[in-house]
């Protein structure tokens, strides 16, 4: 019996894993670029353009476009002080980084 129980567990353990994996992964957008959100928080966007190597200028009209932003922002501007007056994800960005670099 103690058997059975222990076997049913490690059962529901390795499916609840299972599941846990693949919701996470879901949540994940694939990027070309490799970088935490967290870190791309403080760079210009021009620095995040380079790492896409993308044209900043287009990124940076994309970026005040989607958010409405009514700032005075430039390619030497740092993404955390746009999230000051919208506080977009980075990984709204990204997305945006990989249209842009596809055409989109």
């Amino acid at each position: 019996m103690k058997k059975i129980v222990l076997l049913i567990g490690v059962v529901l353990l390795v499916a609840l894993s299972g599941c846990v994996s693949d919701h996470e992964h879901d949540d994940e957008h694939e990027h070309s670029v490799e970088i935490e959100g967290s870190d791309m928080k403080f760079l210009t966007v021009q620095e995040v353009a380079d790492l896409w190597e993308i044209d900043a200028e287009i990124l940076l009209l994309r970026i005040v476009a989607e958010f409405d932003l009514k700032g005075t922002y430039t390619v030497d501007t740092v993404m955390e002080d746009m999230r000051m007056e919208y506080a977009f994800s980075p990984a709204l960005i990204k997305d945006m980084a990989e249209e842009i670099k596809a055409g989109i």
